[in-house]
């Protein structure tokens, strides 16, 4: 049965993801699951800060008051649920795709927000924009669920990595292939 989420999705051509998703798989980025488990414990301004430099990002100059709001806002964020970051936009130098790498590491659930996934969605039919807003990433880790629910079992090989992320890799792939 076909999540409600993916309504709309062209059969035919999951069928095909998911029977060439090993091979989409490939190799993981280099350091990620390094990055991914030194992620513990309550959750503070270094931990944003390792993630920060493994996505590429500047480091930010935050003042306290700012980094508490911050980790605050991470802290009481509750899967699927990305509405709760969004006041975190409004600071120099965040935007969502840094929201979604600090809500990924910090939770392991939620998607890291990437454009080639997207486009790797909207081939299947999808409605995944990639758009400055919250609510476009609100649908993404919603079509992200959605597709970990609708994969056959054998789809998704056992990893120690986050299905998001397995999800992820092979789509922005996905969107490549001609």
């Amino acid at each position: 049965m076909i999540p409600v989420a993916l309504y709309g999705i062209d059969i035919e051509q999951c069928e095909e993801f998911f029977n060439q998703f090993q091979e989409l798989l490939g190799a993981v980025q280099s350091g990620y699951e390094e990055a991914l488990y030194m992620i513990q414990g309550n959750l503070r301004l270094e931990h944003l800060k390792l993630i920060d430099e493994w996505s590429g990002y500047p480091p930010l100059a935050l003042h306290e008051e700012v980094a508490q709001e911050i980790l605050s806002a991470l802290d009481i964020s509750s899967y699927p649920n990305a509405a709760l970051v969004e006041s975190l936009l409004t600071i120099e130098g965040i935007d969502i795709m840094r929201i979604s790498s600090w809500l990924h590491f910090t939770t392991h659930v939620y998607p890291i927000w990437n454009e080639e996934a997207c486009a790797g969605l909207q081939k299947l039919g999808l409605n995944a924009p990639f758009e400055e807003d919250i609510a476009a990433y609100g649908i993404y880790v919603g079509l992200i669920e959605a597709m970990k629910e609708y994969a056959p079992m054998d789809a998704l090989p056992e990893s120690p990595l986050p299905r998001q992320r397995l999800l992820e890799i092979a789509l922005a792939r996905w969107s490549r292939k001609e």
